[in-house]
């Protein structure tokens, strides 16, 4: 953002219909002006009507010879709920051929299944419908056989054993099925501000077993704000620290005014040691440095940014406070570089970009023009994810005028 935009922005953030009005009117005007829909220093390969889904997770298997993705045949809408799409993957030289595996009713555009690979195995994970609840499917791309837990899932721990679940109905009620829920399932007490019913789960992925953590009640009322009353409360963005030993999830709240308050906790596998990250009102994409250190963009002392932030201790760092004002989805490399990307400028364009953290420097690797149709729950933000030798950087792009799975050589 430029000055003049962050001073609009940060007086019209705390009215999410107005915020929005003026960004879709901003854009529309600027898209009018012809210009490149791809900008960019190396090839991009491009898989038209494939996407993976959310940038906190890894596509590729545990081999790097099988990249995952939902082939669709829908157009560009919000799904309904019997739409289907295809899960596969992709292999071959530069991951070209799609081997079709199993569908699934239980998707969105943002995250799709939460579809990812358990460990480094040849076993994947995704949520589906069952017809009246919804579920997690394993399929062994091995003998092609198929396992369901009883719960649908948000992450996977790295070493495989273990699962993280919450409701995915609270956040269609309130959200719409193409933002983080689904289209399909219903809970009795779903459209009730705090779900005296709604649990932060553990699941033993190798015999079902499920292990309440927290209840949402109880979260709410950990060091309650002013903002939290009578507002809509649910859990979200949930993952596993890179030793599998701790979760770290959002609680988040909207109020009746629609807008979006965040926080974040930690907490181990048993739901001991719960703690309350320092950030204030706003965390919104995250992912772990290490076992002790998280990388978000969040709110701290009014000033938004991306933030180190420690693990059961207060204190924090910038990542670089005079490369980064703008919200975007990083994700750390096995080398310690991050690739994050940019929402859309003024122009329409979304930015793909490498940091490296000891050279303190940021490198542009494409800049790609989003169609003015892509937007609210069905925009297609890049969402980067790092392959498992930090060679290659697959990411969701819709400058062809299609949503597409697209892979960079780095």
């Amino acid at each position: 953002m430029n000055r003049l935009e962050r001073f609009v922005y940060e007086r019209v953030k705390a009215q999410p219909w107005l915020k929005d009005s003026i960004v879709m009117l901003y854009r529309a005007i600027f898209s009018i002006i012809p210009g490149k829909t791809v900008i960019s220093k190396r090839p991009i390969k491009v898989r038209e009507n494939y996407f993976f889904g959310f940038h906190d997770k890894c596509p590729w298997s545990g081999d790097n010879t099988k990249l995952l993705a939902h082939h669709f045949e829908i157009d560009n809408r919000p799904p309904l709920q019997g739409d289907e799409v295809m899960i596969g993957y992709f292999t071959g030289d530069d991951w070209s051929d799609f081997v079709p595996t199993i569908t699934t009713k239980a998707w969105n555009w943002q995250t799709g299944a939460m579809l990812q690979w358990i460990g480094l195995g040849n076993t994947f994970i995704f949520n589906d419908f069952d017809g009246k609840k919804h579920v997690s499917r394993i399929f062994d791309t091995d003998n092609r056989s198929t396992d369901e837990l009883p719960l649908p899932i948000a992450g996977i721990s790295p070493n495989g054993f273990y699962a993280v679940s919450y409701s995915f109905n609270r956040m269609k009620s309130r959200l719409g099925p193409t933002a983080y829920g689904y289209a399909n399932g219903e809970e009795h007490d779903v459209d009730k501000n705090v779900s005296p019913s709604e649990t932060l789960k553990l699941v033993n992925i190798s015999n079902g077993k499920i292990i309440p953590l927290l209840k949402l009640k109880d979260i709410v009322l950990y060091n309650p704000d002013q903002s939290m009353d009578d507002a809509y409360h649910y859990f979200t963005h949930a993952l596993f620290s890179p030793e599998s030993d701790k979760i770290v999830f959002f609680h988040r709240w909207i109020n009746s005014s629609r807008q979006e308050f965040t926080r974040m906790f930690s907490c181990d596998l048993n739901g001991n040691n719960l703690f309350l990250f320092p950030t204030k009102n706003m965390v919104s994409h995250i992912t772990w440095k290490n076992n002790d250190t998280i990388l978000a963009f969040a709110e701290i002392n009014g000033v938004e940014q991306y933030y180190l932030l420690n693990d059961r201790n207060d204190n924090w760092n910038y990542l670089n406070e005079h490369l980064f004002s703008e919200n975007g989805h990083p994700q750390y490399s096995i080398d310690g570089l991050i690739i994050t990307d940019t929402y859309p400028n003024r122009s329409g364009y979304l930015s793909l970009l490498l940091y490296d953290d000891k050279k303190k420097s940021v490198d542009v690797l494409a800049k790609l023009k989003r169609s003015g149709s892509f937007v609210g729950g069905i925009k297609c933000d890049l969402h980067p994810r790092w392959d498992r030798k930090g060679k290659y950087v697959s990411f969701d792009s819709a400058h062809t005028g299609t949503r597409s799975l697209c892979t960079i050589a780095i």
